[in-house]
């Protein structure tokens, strides 16, 4: 996992060709331009994005959930968010894994994170998170995910 601020996003363009297009964009992407829910190709199935306007969830209500055909870049745009973090294979799997929808979901004991608006976190397959846990009370927050293809 990475965690870092918008503002060093250059620093992980070594990650790869993709990483560096996706981190890219997101830096100079206009959010008010997107339509929250509505998928935003960037290139083709290889990098896509999703703007999320939602509220953050109790952490009892938030669950792990991972992926394996792509790699998350999770961007806090407005708000604060606590993420729950955990190594796959040291939490139970609640929902197997479906490759259909790249998504499985496990819970169990998890770190937490907090996230301040400005800054994004890379998730691979063996990083399971819980995005939009409230560090508190539940509170609205924007985030823009952007999926990033990993090479097979």
């Amino acid at each position: 996992m990475v965690i870092d601020r918008v503002k060093n996003a250059a620093v992980y363009y070594g990650l790869g060709e993709r990483f560096q297009k996706a981190l890219e964009w997101m830096v100079q992407a206009d959010p008010s331009s997107m339509v929250p829910g509505e998928k935003c190709t960037i290139d083709g199935e290889n990098i896509f994005a999703t703007l999320f306007e939602v509220d953050t969830l109790p952490r009892e209500e938030s669950q792990l959930e991972g992926h394996k055909r792509y790699a998350d870049i999770q961007y806090l745009l407005e708000g604060s968010e606590c993420v729950g973090y955990a190594q796959n294979g040291t939490v139970p799997v609640t929902v197997p894994y479906d490759p259909q929808k790249d998504i499985g979901f496990w819970n169990g004991d998890w770190d937490t994170l907090k996230l301040e608006a400005g800054m994004f976190y890379i998730v691979w397959p063996d990083d399971l998170h819980a995005p939009r846990v409230a560090c508190g009370a539940p509170a609205p927050v924007k985030r823009m995910v952007v999926k990033v293809k990993l090479d097979p």
